[in-house]
């Protein structure tokens, strides 16, 4: 049986680099970088401009993928707002110029998108909710799941509440800053504002290991954990269990920028119950994914 081939755009973020480690053992996987190039053994690293269409060509028929992950870009509201082009050229400007040259190979698209993609005024979002986000980060993210939905013939679009775990020994993640400042005994301050059901990089690439070899056709998928809170409990609850001082933690005191609006207690939390009942995943609570995270960080 042949052996099926992976391209993975973004292959060098947090994301894109955890899922090349978790495909590589079973198939033949291709990542690009932009600027910063990563080592990965058994995955070959392909440097890549998503706007030069050329560039493009040159690297979906190098790989000639059966499946194209789309895990370029930055998850990260502040940034969209300050660089709404940048998100837009990543977030739907991107996913446009590779599904188009992937087009006649007829590749299964799996698109991964976020929980900003809703206005956060109730959170527990189901995949049938009104997508009204209020962001520039989640307008983008809409602009390329439109374009997937119109154009590919086999796509999954997966949305994720924000993702947690160790970075790629090349870029530190969220966790990985978190850790060193309390392990140094440093204050860190995380904000109240945004309500999300957090969720394991490890679970993630389970599920999307998953996807590759199958699973709903054509549809819209939410991935989250089971416990609901802000980053700033998060961060506690990190401190808690991993025998740190959790008076280390502190409210970051949001204040609104020129063209940045600051939503207190947006809840983006999403409802994974699709994918519990259709590929029996299970989410998880806060301790569980800790747990995951415990054997990782073992010396």
């Amino acid at each position: 049986m042949k052996t099926k081939s992976v391209l993975i755009i973004g292959g060098s973020g947090f994301v894109g680099s955890h899922l090349a480690l978790r495909l590589r053992e079973g198939y033949k996987v291709f990542a690009t970088y932009h600027r910063k190039p990563v080592k990965i053994p058994g995955v070959t690293m392909l440097p890549l401009k998503i706007g030069d269409e050329i560039w493009v060509k040159r690297i979906v028929y190098a790989a000639r993928p059966d499946v194209v992950i789309y895990a370029a870009g930055k998850n990260d509201v502040i940034w969209a707002e300050l660089n709404p082009r940048d998100a837009e050229k990543m977030n739907t400007a991107g996913p446009a110029h590779i599904s188009s040259v992937a087009e006649i190979l007829q590749p299964k698209f799996i698109y991964l998108s976020n929980c900003y993609t809703f206005d956060g005024k109730k959170g527990n979002y189901k995949e049938g909710d009104l997508l009204l986000p209020s962001t520039v980060l989640g307008k983008s993210k809409i602009g390329g799941e439109n374009f997937i939905r119109g154009r590919s013939y086999n796509y999954c679009i997966v949305r994720s509440s924000p993702l947690y775990g160790r970075g790629n020994g090349y870029n530190l993640s969220f966790l990985d800053h978190l850790r060193i400042s309390l392990s140094r005994g440093e204050r860190v301050e995380l904000a109240k504002d945004e309500i999300h059901s957090f969720a394991s990089i490890d679970a993630f690439t389970d599920l999307i290991a998953r996807l590759v070899d199958g699973g709903p056709k054509n549809k819209a998928l939410h991935f989250g954990g089971i416990t609901k809170l802000s980053y700033f409990e998060f961060g506690q609850e990190f401190a808690k269990c991993f025998g740190y001082d959790p008076g280390l933690i502190l409210e970051k005191k949001t204040q609104t920028k020129s063209s940045i609006i600051v939503q207190q207690a947006s809840d983006y939390s999403l409802n994974s119950s699709y994918l519990a009942e259709t590929l029996k995943i299970q989410p998880l609570l806060l301790e569980q994914g800790f747990d995951l995270l415990k054997k990782k960080l073992v010396p």
